[in-house]
C-alpha cells in the first residue's frame, strides 16, 4: 500500500511539474513576436528614402538616411 501511495505522490508531482512549466512557456511571448510590432519608418530629406527611425540621423528636426545626406544639406543650407 506505501508503495501505491508513493508511485501515486510522483506522478501528482511530475504533473504539478510539467503544468507548471507549459504555463510558464505560453506566458512568454515567442521572439517573432517583437517583430510584428515593428519600427516607425522616417523618409530621408535629400533622397525621400524609408527607413527605420533607429537607422536615421537627425540635425535640427530633419531626418536624414546618412551622414552624408546630412553634410550635403549642410552646404546647400550654406550657400
Amino acid at each position: 500500500m506505501a508503495k501505491f501511495l508513493l508511485v501515486i505522490a510522483v506522478f501528482i508531482v511530475v504533473y504539478l511539474f510539467l503544468r507548471s512549466y507549459r504555463g510558464r512557456a505560453e506566458a512568454a511571448p515567442p521572439p517573432a513576436a517583437a517583430a510584428k510590432h515593428g519600427e516607425d519608418m522616417v523618409r530621408c530629406l535629400i533622397c525621400g528614402v524609408h527607413l527605420p527611425k533607429s537607422e536615421a540621423v537627425t540635425s535640427r528636426g530633419q531626418i536624414y538616411c546618412s551622414k552624408e545626406h546630412l553634410q550635403l544639406a549642410d552646404r546647400e543650407r550654406g550657400r
